[in-house]
């Protein structure tokens, strides 16, 4: 292909955003002199489309954002504990101490692929004007499902952003010049807006979204049409949980609504009902495909998951074998250790054949060697593995029988220390002891860190229905009362199950100790003692923490909380993680969970420098230099 070249040297947002050097179909991409653009050759073609279409993909899968992803999700949470002394940037964010001047809350990276994502929009609407098509082989009806995933990829940047800082510039015109770039000094957009805004843009392309790319990879690594349900399920979660603060922090949010209303407190609540409601129904179309797959394959005679088809949700994998000792973990198996996995749902893609690697577990937790593990900065936390050898089932962490024990943690019944976080750096499991996972197992090792790296995956869609579910009633509703409650307690629960495929109901005739109320099947409905809604929120976030360990998911789930409840941050963060309590005493504030601007940032567009942006209120007084 043709080598094309133009300026990647723009701020966006008041930014100074890096240039990015791609090859093959990006060349384009690649920074040439100060203002000047040379763009004549390009967007001839479908192939040049595509090759910028690519390059948003794998801005996103590259370091620059996933360590973010990682940091931002995981590293204030309980999940994992600083081992490394010598890294004081992750020991004063661990102390809810968050420095302005930390690269990791530097948000560029971001927004150089919101960049590219808002070029290709641009041009693939440009390229396919009916009746003026650059490419006559290039048309209206290709050009729609591109742009579907892609308005859904700027989305998912977007979301990321919103769920870090809360507040940020919200840019939809593609940067190309210096001094494009030079002209720009946006100031923020208030989060629940941006996410009102995501969510009409992501809808309108919706129904052009590809159902099939061709391939399995191709199925996993970009936003298919049920890729784009799961990014709405989650940010109508989101948007709901957020329009439930915005009248309420101190300096009450002014919500729009998607015709530029202004909405009132009242009119903030019923729409954060019909936002949990809309959450709901794009996991039942997410389902009702999964379970239409199933059925096809089972008619087709291609079903090779060893269980029976009377199960609830049986497209949920489960383990073949059940013999007690020297297993062979087939649900890790399916799920991290083979890319392309059966309940994958939307992931980033890496291919180390041509250097494109993810490193990200590797450089905060650990790296395979051989079949061993060297530690980087971050082992698990206490909390996760602590009640394994006591407890079959307990509220949090890994119970005794649980296979995530195992698909999480270097677990060794024989070192005192934390143990390590392996997950997604396993290619084959062996379980030692079904029972008892604490006996540990035979791990094998990926050498070449190019493992996917998970977005969205069936698991996702089980549990954000069910936390929708809690949030769309009343905390006091029974799930007696109502079948969706006990719908959610059942989704809930059968991950659980699944995880734990020695555990028997209660109750149970020769089951021993190996037994959990949850497995009932009247846990929920029991009319002594009905479970409510309240307690399947509770029970959603223990799962989540169990299910999603360095996912980059933990401290966002503990943000949502925050901008949902009418409770203090002090009373979530007591009630929902364990954390110190020196450091519950600096999170008072909901703005004390999200991340600073950085200082390089800052001072390009700040209020104190002339500029539009308006850093964090909690950190803003260590921006003062």
């Amino acid at each position: 292909m043709k080598t094309n070249k133009f300026i990647n040297k723009f701020l966006v947002s008041g930014l100074m955003l890096a240039g990015v050097s791609l090859t093959s179909c990006d060349d384009f991409l690649t920074v040439l002199p100060s203002d000047r653009i040379t763009e004549d050759d390009f967007w001839k073609t479908e192939t040049d489309l595509q090759g910028v279409r690519a390059a948003c993909y794998r801005q996103l899968a590259g370091n620059g954002c996933t360590n973010k992803i990682f940091y931002w999700g995981e590293v204030r949470s309980d999940n994992l504990t600083l081992f490394d002394q010598t890294q004081d940037g992750i020991k004063h964010a661990q102390q809810a101490i968050l420095m302005p001047t930390e690269n990791i809350f530097k948000w560029n990276d971001f927004y150089t692929g919101i960049n590219y994502c808002n070029l290709v929009l641009e041009q693939g609407e440009a390229m396919t004007q009916p009746g003026n098509e650059v490419d006559p082989s290039f048309r209206q009806s290709d050009w729609l499902p591109i742009k579907a995933e892609i308005t859904a990829l700027r989305a998912l940047y977007y979301f990321y952003l919103v769920r870090a800082y809360r507040d940020v510039p919200y840019v939809t015109k593609a940067v190309r010049t210096d001094e494009e770039a030079r002209a720009r000094v946006d100031g923020q957009t208030q989060g629940v807006n941006i996410m009102g805004k995501l969510i009409a843009d992501v809808e309108a392309v919706l129904p052009y979204a590809a159902n099939n790319f061709g391939s399995s990879s191709e199925n996993c690594g970009r936003f298919t049409r049920r890729g784009v349900q799961a990014l709405l399920a989650d940010m109508y979660l989101w948007r709901g949980c957020m329009l439930k603060s915005s009248t309420a922090n101190p300096k009450p949010d002014v919500v729009v609504s998607a015709e530029g209303d202004t909405l009132t407190a009242t009119e903030c609540n019923n729409l954060a009902t019909e936002c949990f409601k809309q959450s709901i129904k794009y996991c039942d179309d997410i389902l009702e495909w999964f379970q239409s797959e199933y059925d096809r394959k089972l008619a087709e005679n291609e079903i090779q998951i060893g269980q029976d088809t009377d199960l609830d949700y049986p497209y949920l994998y489960r383990m073949k074998s059940l013999n007690n000792e020297n297993v062979s973990d087939d649900v890790y198996s399916t799920i991290w250790g083979k890319d392309n996995a059966t309940e994958a749902i939307f992931e980033l893609k890496y291919d180390a054949n041509k250097s494109v690697t993810n490193t990200t577990l590797q450089s905060y937790c650990s790296s395979p060697s051989g079949n061993s593990l060297n530690t980087a900065s971050l082992v698990a936390s206490s909390l996760l593995a602590g009640s394994a050898s006591a407890s079959y089932d307990p509220d949090r962490g890994f119970g005794k029988t649980d296979i995530r024990l195992l698909h999480t943690l270097r677990y060794d019944p024989n070192s005192s220390s934390l143990p390590q976080v392996h997950k997604n750096l396993i290619s084959s499991l062996s379980i030692n002891d079904l029972e008892d996972l604490t006996q540990g197992g035979k791990f094998e090792y990926i050498q070449q860190a190019d493992q996917n790296f998970p977005i969205y995956r069936l698991a996702d869609i089980f549990l954000i229905k069910a936390e929708s579910i809690a949030r769309s009633v009343a905390s006091t509703t029974k799930a007696t009362d109502n079948a969706l409650v006990a719908e959610g307690f059942k989704l809930t629960n059968t991950l659980f199950e699944r995880s734990n495929p020695r555990l028997k109901a209660t109750g149970t005739e020769g089951a021993g100790q190996m037994v959990s109320d949850r497995l009932k099947e009247n846990y929920a409905t029991n009319t002594n003692s009905p479970k409510t809604a309240a307690e399947l929120l509770t029970l959603v976030y223990n799962e989540r923490q169990r299910e999603f360990v360095a996912e980059g998911k933990r401290w966002f789930d503990i943000v949502r909380q925050c901008e949902a409840t009418t409770e203090t941050v002090t009373d979530v963060l007591t009630n929902y993680i364990t954390l110190s309590t020196s450091v519950r005493n600096r999170l008072k504030q909901l703005y004390s969970l999200y991340n600073p601007i950085h200082m390089d940032e800052y001072k390009i567009n700040g209020e104190e420098y002339g500029g539009n942006l308006k850093q964090n209120p909690v950190w803003a007084r260590y921006s003062k230099n």
